[in-house]
């Protein structure tokens, strides 16, 4: 199954918001977060996701319509 690794940036409106839940459920796919760091302003979560290509690609593209910030970020195996 291929991973990606990536970090989001979320906006404020988003912090409290289940984004990463929702990201498995609607695209089964498997989220392990590798570290996190959340204010009052933003939140900065480095997420390795597992699942098919296309799922990977379509999540991704669900954040950044959310205005998540999403980059790639280099990884043991990703």
């Amino acid at each position: 199954m291929p991973k990606r690794m990536i970090t989001l940036i979320y906006p404020q409106a988003l912090i409290k918001e289940p984004v990463i839940y929702r990201l498995s459920r609607q695209f089964k796919l498997i989220p392990t977060v590798r570290r996190a760091r959340v204010t009052e302003q933003t939140g900065e979560v480095m997420l390795e996701l597992d699942g098919e290509e296309d799922a990977l690609n379509k999540g991704i593209a669900y954040l950044a319509g959310l205005g998540i910030r999403v980059e790639p970020t280099p990884g043991k195996g990703c």
